[in-house]
This record gives C-alpha cells, sequence and structure tokens, in this order.
C-alpha cells in the first residue's frame, strides 16, 4: 500500500469543504484529479470514507478515523520543510480558525487581515458561527483553533483563557429604565431581543441572570448582534451583548445602557484546539501575533 501526500491532502480538503471541486481548489488539483485521487485513497484502503448528504460529503465513521491521523502526517510534513526552509525565510501557507460571533466580527476580522499584511505569504481563514458550532469544527478537524464566549467541557478540547470582555444590558433610549441602576427585580419578565441557542452570550448571560432571580423572557431571538441592536432600536424589548458591538450606537445615542445593581457580566475569551494535533507554524505564529495585537491574555 502506498498512500500519497496528495491523496491525504485530498481528502482533509473533502472532509473541511464537503465537496471534491471546494476541496480542488483548495490544494490547487483540477475536479477530476482530486476526485480520482480521493477514489484511489479508498480502494487502498478498501473502504468508504464519506456519505453524500445532499449535495455534500459527510465524514463516515471510517473517515472520522482517519481525518485526525491524516491531519497529522500532513502538520509532520510541514514542521519538516518549515525546519530546512533557509533562515529568515517569509512563513506562508493557510490557516483555518473558527471564531464565535463577537470574537469573529470584533476582534479577529481585524487581526487576521493585519497578519497576512505583515505575512504576505499567508491566508487566515476565519469562519464565523457560535460557540458549539467552533467547538465541533475544532472536533472535526475542519479548524485548527477556535476562539470562543462560551465554555467547552469536552474532555478531547485543550481550553486556554484568551481575552477578558463584558456584557451590556442596553435598551431604546426612550425607554424608562434608560441610563438607570436599577435592582434585578425591575427587569423581572420583560421581554428581551436573545441570540440563538448555543450562543455563549446567550447561555453566560441567562445564567448570571437566574442566579438574580430574573427569569429573562425571550420575546425575538437572533443569531447576529446587528439584528439584536436593530431589533431593539425599533422597541422589540432588552438586548445583552459584547460591549465591543455597542460602542458606535452609544456614542451616537442609539441605544441606551441599564445597570443592574449585582448582576456581574464580565467573562473571559478562550482559545480552543484539539489535544491530538500539534499547532502548525502559521498557527503558533499567529497565537503570538495576536497577544500582542490585541493584548491578550494567552
Amino acid at each position: 500500500m502506498r498512500i500519497t501526500l496528495k491523496q491525504l491532502a485530498i481528502f482533509e480538503a473533502v472532509a473541511r469543504s464537503g465537496q471534491v471541486a471546494k476541496a480542488a481548489d483548495l490544494v490547487n488539483l483540477s475536479s477530476p484529479a482530486a476526485s480520482m485521487a480521493l477514489s484511489e485513497l479508498e480502494k487502498q484502503l478498501d473502504t468508504r470514507l464519506f456519505e453524500r448528504v445532499g449535495n455534500r460529503l459527510r465524514l463516515n465513521s471510517q473517515g472520522s478515523l482517519l481525518l485526525p491521523l491524516a491531519t497529522e502526517a500532513l502538520q509532520k510534513i510541514e514542521q519538516i520543510e518549515h525546519a530546512f526552509s533557509p533562515a529568515g525565510a517569509e512563513l506562508g501557507g493557510v490557516l483555518n480558525v473558527s471564531a464565535s460571533s463577537t470574537i469573529g466580527n470584533y476582534l479577529l476580522a481585524k487581526s487576521a487581515v493585519a497578519f497576512c499584511q505583515q505575512h504576505t505569504n499567508t491566508l487566515v481563514n476565519v469562519d464565523i458561527d457560535n460557540t458549539q458550532a467552533v467547538i465541533n469544527a475544532v472536533l472535526e478537524f475542519r479548524s485548527e483553533m477556535g476562539f470562543i464566549e462560551g465554555q467547552c467541557l469536552d474532555s478531547r478540547i485543550a481550553v486556554e483563557a484568551w481575552h477578558k470582555d463584558k456584557l451590556l444590558i442596553f435598551c431604546h433610549p426612550a425607554h424608562p429604565l434608560a441610563g438607570q441602576k436599577v435592582k434585578p427585580s425591575a427587569l423581572h419578565n420583560m421581554p428581551w431581543v436573545m441570540r440563538e441557542e448555543g450562543s455563549g452570550t446567550r447561555d453566560y448571560f441567562v445564567n448570571a441572570a437566574n442566579a438574580l432571580g430574573m427569569q429573562p423572557q425571550e420575546k425575538f431571538r437572533f443569531s447576529t448582534p446587528d439584528a439584536i441592536k436593530q431589533a431593539v432600536k425599533q422597541g422589540a424589548g432588552l438586548g445583552v451583548l459584547s460591549e465591543l458591538t455597542l460602542e458606535k450606537e452609544l456614542i451616537r445615542k442609539e441605544l441606551a445602557i441599564i445597570h443592574v445593581e449585582g448582576l456581574l457580566l464580565e467573562r473571559k475569551f478562550y482559545r480552543i484546539h484539539h489535544k491530538s494535533r500539534n499547532f502548525t507554524p502559521i498557527g503558533l505564529e499567529f497565537i503570538k501575533f495576536n497577544k500582542m495585537f490585541l493584548n491578550t491574555d494567552g
């Protein structure tokens, strides 16, 4: 059996993208060549690695077994190439990361661009979703690392504190509680515009609010901070988001803050990675860069 690096690279790219055509673009091959390489790999292993769901390919149990091994092999080759590259050679390659909504839109979008401007032969792909989706991307080896707002208790994932954040409760400027400091009971059973299930922001706030007996009542649910802010501007209810997302609206007085006695909404952001996956040279450099660029803890 002679498994080639090209076959492993195609396999990993298909696992990440879900389509042979997209995978072919990732590894600079034609679609027919990529399809042939994948077929040859399955023939050599005498097993199917994917199942088709709609127009996408999804790893089956055998493919899930192979993915971490293939990723590790490809990383080892990259490390060998990096170790024997000429001193001072420009860092290059593609880094796939996932980030939850607030982190991706308000922190990593800036740092990824700045990183690629400094290292012109690199590309950082930032996939933005909610916390649970980011955890899944790391578990499935689609992302080398993830950045999340919520908790991750999966034993396969390494979790490191990365950055600090603060949540703010906000409302329409004409709301009777706008700008006031109130007791938790003043907000009891008020309507809220909330993030979706699986959101780190939602989970953190609901736990903290319920501990004080607030029992926030969800009136509307949206998956992006912009949609929540727009709904609150229309008087749909109260909202809670990271202060990173509210700066412009507060300066323009389009939204107002409500301060709640005893409600501490300071939290940590976390960087996660699969315990069985080593960081690539570009991944290590991106971690170091973020520590300086964003003044992060990790």
